[in-house]
């Protein structure tokens, strides 16, 4: 069955264009007319696939698998809150970046009241 179901999966995305990519924070079923990180015909643009870029592209999709990832970086951003020598649009990045940090950990724990990304708060990198 195993091999059906990846034969399957492989005929899937041969017809429609797509490839599959892989990062650690999670995975690209990548196309390029929906890529948020202006890749194109040859994959996902490595400048600007980070987290931030993914974590709002319709191509993007993350597993229980990547939950680490995206608990140190919640946890790395909450550490920066408390250091005084931020800048305000610092402190503000941080405080998206844990938004988005929320937002992934809360549809991988299947809370659908996941907190909407601030408006304005994207990271371009």
């Amino acid at each position: 069955m195993d091999g059906d179901l990846a034969a399957y999966i492989d005929f899937l995305i041969d017809e429609s264009g797509m490839r599959l990519g892989v990062c650690d924070w999670g995975y690209c079923a990548y196309r390029a007319e929906s890529a948020a990180c202006r890749g194109d015909e040859h994959g996902p643009n490595p400048t600007w696939r980070t987290e931030s870029t993914c974590v709002r592209c319709a191509n993007f999709a993350v597993t229980e698998r990547h939950r680490p990832v995206w608990e140190a970086r919640r946890s790395r951003n909450l550490s920066l809150l408390s250091n005084s020598r931020l800048d305000p649009v610092s402190l503000a990045l941080a405080r998206t970046r844990i938004a988005e940090c929320d937002r992934i950990l809360a549809e991988l724990t299947g809370d659908s009241h996941a907190a909407p990304e601030p408006a304005g708060a994207a990271d371009p990198l």
